[in-house]
């Protein structure tokens, strides 16, 4: 045994001199990587090769047992799994050439993860060497401070040639050295370039795309720019509205694009319509508006339409998804649960309606209780008053109270890590699910800052039987008593019973499962949030998370109103601000954020200003340098209505209005918009499912499906209750059926009925044609409505 050990020692000393003769190894990129310098750079190539040599980077568990961290962010954890795991036959110091690490990677032992690297080239023998060498590694070594890529902000690629980036570390000791071939590269659209993996980007077409740089755990991002070829005519001076403006055309300048003309008339009222109240406008606006020769008439109508009762209602539509307003989470008995969703959605469109200022709303709802400044006698009648209202119509007095507790109160225990989740994307568009179980593979956020936030929701409470106070739960017992004995005999689970939230001094704190330690509630990637007795966590939350510092909160929601009335945000996905997500044009992200800011928060003032600029006034139809622009915004993209403006679209077109029955009955005359449960009972449903409303289950935008799809088609060709529309004895088929109008003035009011516009010369000929041959008058009209209506032109927002 001592012989053997003898043996061993010998042999790791005679490694461990292999140091001194290790040869400095030439790299790609220029340079070279000497001897003493392997252990700085060893854990970052590790994490640029791990994926495939046996662990993937979304994953704890790699193949064959190897365990890799994502992105290389826990060096130590990768090290003992190298060296340490499966007896240490990964490396192999006495004979390099016979790791399996180098074996495997190289191809000449099979694995699932394919070939990696070339036998004897650089990273080969940068692994070897420091095999070599007695493949030493301390904790803290090659840790790095900041990384800064070459160039900063964005890449120019131009005249077709490629461009080398050069990534530099700022390590831990102060001194500064060029990992470029140690980072990975990710692009976003490999149409627009491609980027090698030693960061040569080389262009490929027109466009712009971010690209992403990361060195085990630390992301940098930046945009890559393929401009158009340069012009024969010098660039044209382009009108500018507002600020917006020069923000967009001095990027679209720079990429030698020139965007399209004014949108005409005709488009621009339809899609203010639609973008605002969601639904058309009818024909004899559209006439009046066209024929209106007052320079200012799109102002008037922007700021017309924006006072419009409806507009309100479809802001509280797209903020009930946002802030999880689902009918089926909410608490029993089930058949009241649509009227809570309605309560929940008319409380939003009460402050939408009144243009409270949004630091205002969000305070409200992340601040919410139940009682809010009510006395405990004063909220049991306010209980009792709007459960009365609720079951006796569509309207409550729900909307007057100052907090929106119904944000809280769920029929299941929502865990805090989830309540964190949920503020974090509805409020600072920052997705943290990631972060869960590990440091975010692509953003800042490490798991105790996961954990750390959640804990800041510890004492929301909302529990059968739990109140805030003797007092408040003296009154609670007796109200329920009451409804109890009123309730028929054997019918327990359907009794509405009175319960609070509240804040309790007996928090819930959750340990970071890697650590098993407790962290201190803290705002997100901040300071720790300390909380006497009596004191609301959540309050002090809503003082950071509102304040004009935050680097997220007016930006994450300027950036939602610019992707409901563009289709596609400045930051896109628009609820994922992130370190490999930048923003394509930060210079007008940061504009309309502070204005924002320095408005007090004003939502209407941020809408007027984004709908007054040439900007989003721009037609849809392309020219030659902005037909392959998808987010400059040089032209006004061609995108698809969110569910509920179909439906309200298609109504408006055919002049009937949708029934709403069940626990959703609504009063005749109500909108798709006005509608706030996610699950209905109603013909509408089939309608909403296809064309993507969500059901609100997750905190992600991604939930409402935009995406076109046959069933969507058939719908409008075949669906028996959109045929119905069109039978309707009081709908627009009918109306004009019973008229006395000529077929010309028949084919130009369906027409503008249905897509908005006169019909073109042609047109017009063919639908006379019909209208004329055609028997019956409403055989003929029925055809040419159903046929325009089937057109991409009509269900499409352009």
């Amino acid at each position: 045994m001592c012989a053997r050990r003898m043996l061993y020692s010998l042999l790791a000393g005679l490694a461990a001199t292999g140091a001194g003769r290790a040869a400095e190894i030439s790299l790609p990129t220029g340079g070279t990587l000497k001897a003493v310098d392997f252990e700085r750079h060893i854990m970052g190539l590790l994490s640029k090769v791990g994926c495939n040599l046996g662990s993937c980077h979304g994953s704890f568990q790699g193949k064959g047992g190897f365990r890799l961290s994502l992105f290389g962010y826990e060096p130590a954890l990768d090290y003992a799994n190298l060296t340490r795991d499966t007896g240490g036959r990964r490396i192999n110091t006495q004979r390099p050439d016979h790791s399996l690490l180098l074996l495997k990677a190289t191809g000449q032992v099979a694995h699932e993860g394919g070939m990696r690297f070339g036998k004897d080239g650089w990273v080969y023998n940068v692994f070897r060497e420091w095999i070599r060498s007695g493949a030493k590694w301390h904790r803290g070594r090659g840790e790095i401070r900041s990384l800064t890529v070459t160039p900063a902000d964005f890449a120019m690629l131009s005249d077709s040639k490629s461009l080398q980036l050069t990534v530099t570390a700022t390590f831990a000791d102060g001194s500064r050295e060029d990992i470029t071939p140690f980072c990975d590269f990710k692009i976003a659209d490999e149409a627009v370039a491609e980027v090698s993996p030693l960061g040569l980007i080389t262009p490929r077409q027109p466009g712009d795309t971010g690209l992403t740089v990361l060195y085990r755990g630390s992301v940098k991002a930046i945009r890559v720019l393929v401009p158009m070829p340069p012009r024969a005519d010098p660039y044209p001076k382009i009108p500018e509205a507002n600020f917006i403006d020069t923000e967009v055309f001095a990027k679209l300048k720079l990429m030698n694009v020139i965007p399209s003309e004014l949108s005409t008339d005709e488009m621009f009222l339809r899609r203010l319509y639609i973008d605002t109240i969601a639904q058309l406008p009818p024909p004899e606006v559209i006439r009046d508006f066209v024929a209106d020769k007052d320079p200012k008439k799109r102002e008037k109508m922007i700021d017309r339409l924006l006072a419009h009762p409806l507009h309100a209602a479809l802001w509280a539509t797209k903020f009930s998804d946002i802030t999880g307003n689902n009918t089926d989470a909410l608490e029993n008995p089930a058949p009241t649960r649509a009227k809570r969703s309605q309560m929940w959605h008319d409380w939003l469109r009460k402050r939408f309606a009144d243009n409270v200022p949004y630091d205002h709303i969000v305070r409200d709802i992340l601040t919410a209780t139940s009682l809010d400044d009510k006395t405990p006698e004063e909220w049991i009648e306010f209980v009792k008053k709007v459960d009365n209202q609720a079951a006796q119509g569509f309207t409550t007095d729900y909307p007057h109270k100052k907090t929106l507790d119904l944000f809280w109160r769920r029929q299941q225990q929502v865990p805090i890590e989830q309540w964190g989740e949920k503020v974090a994307a509805a409020f600072l568009g920052v997705r943290l699910e990631c972060a869960q179980c590990h440091k975010h593979p692509t953003d800042r956020w490490t798991q105790e800052e996961y954990w750390a936030f959640a804990n800041v929701f510890a004492q929301v409470t909302f529990a059968p039987n739990q109140f805030s106070s003797p007092a408040v739960k003296k009154l609670a017992d007796a109200e329920n008593a009451a409804r109890r004995e009123k309730a028929p005999q054997g019918n327990n689970n359907q009794i509405l019973l009175v319960r609070e939230l509240f804040v309790s001094d007996r928090a819930r704190p959750r340990p970071n499962p890697a650590t098993n330690i407790t962290p201190l509630p803290r705002t997100l990637g901040g300071d720790v949030i300390t909380v006497r007795p009596g004191e609301d966590a959540r309050v002090k939350l809503a003082a950071w998370l509102t304040a004009p510092s935050n680097p997220f909160f007016a930006k994450a929601f300027v950036n939602r109103v610019w992707g409901h009335y563009f289709g596609v945000g400045i930051v896109n996905p628009i609820d994922d601000f992130s370190l490999a997500n930048p923003p394509t044009n930060e210079r007008l992200l940061n504009a309309l954020a502070n204005d924002f800011i320095q408005s007090g928060y004003n939502i209407r003032q941020l809408e007027r200003t984004i709908l007054l600029s040439r900007t989003y006034q721009l037609s849809y139809v392309p020219n030659e340098t902005n037909r392959f622009d998808k987010n400059n915004f040089s032209h006004a993209a061609i995108r698809p209505l969110m569910a509920e403006q179909v439906v309200d679209v298609l109504n408006a077109a055919l002049g009937v209005n949708e029934r709403f029955t069940g626990p959703e009955e609504a009063p005749v005359g109500t909108k798709m918009v006005e509608v706030g449960a996610s699950r209905l009972n109603s013909s509408v449903a089939y309608a909403l499912r296809i064309f993507g409303r969500p059901p609100r289950t997750t905190a992600c935008d991604c939930e409402r499906a935009m995406e076109p799809a046959l069933p969507q088609t058939l719908f409008r060709m075949t669906d028996n209750t959109v045929l119905a529309k069109f039978t309707d004895r009081n709908g627009r088929v009918a109306q004009l059926a019973a008229s006395t109008l000529t077929p010309e003035q028949l084919a130009e009011e369906i027409f503008l009925a249905t897509l908005s516009r006169f019909p073109t010369p042609d047109e017009k000929t063919e639908a006379v044609k019909h209208l004329k041959q055609t028997a019956n008058r409403t055989a003929a009209i029925t055809d040419l409505m159903w046929a325009l209506v089937n057109t991409r032109e009509f269900i499409l927002n352009h």
